[in-house]
C-alpha cells in the first residue's frame, strides 16, 4: 500500500500489549477498533505512541449498550480528553456496534462525540 501512496490501517481485536511494538516495526499508519473489553485503553496508548500511530476506537461499545447517559458521556469525554490531543486519533466505537445499542444511545453518543472531539 505504502507503494501506492496508501496508509496501512491494521485492524486487530484483542489486547495490543506486546503486540504493538511489533506491528509498528511493520510500518502500519493506524490501528483500529482497539477493543476496551480486551484490556486496551486509548489514553495510555497515546501516552506511549503519540506521533507513532493513529488510533481509532476504544469507545466501549458495552458502555453505550447500557444506554446510561452519564456513562456514555464519561467514556467518550474522558477518551477524547487525552486521544484528541496533539492529533492522530479518529472517533469509532471498540468493536462493531451492536443491536443492543438503541438509537438514542447512538445519537446521545454523537453529541458526544461533536461536544467533545473537536480538535
Amino acid at each position: 500500500a505504502h507503494e501506492f501512496g496508501w496508509p496501512v490501517i491494521y485492524h486487530t481485536d484483542g489486547n495490543l500489549g506486546e503486540l504493538l511494538p511489533l506491528l509498528l516495526e511493520t510500518g502500519i499508519d493506524a490501528i483500529q477498533p482497539i477493543e476496551a473489553k480486551a484490556g486496551n485503553d486509548v489514553r495510555y496508548l497515546k501516552k506511549k505512541y503519540a506521533r507513532k500511530v493513529t488510533l481509532f476506537g476504544n469507545i466501549d461499545v458495552q458502555v453505550l449498550s447500557e444506554g446510561n447517559p452519564g456513562r456514555i458521556e464519561a467514556e467518550i469525554r474522558g477518551k477524547l480528553a487525552v486521544a484528541k490531543v496533539g492529533g492522530g486519533y479518529i472517533y469509532h466505537s471498540d468493536h462493531s456496534v451492536p443491536p443492543t445499542v438503541s438509537l438514542e444511545a447512538y445519537r446521545f453518543a454523537m453529541e458526544c462525540v461533536e461536544r467533545y472531539g473537536k480538535y
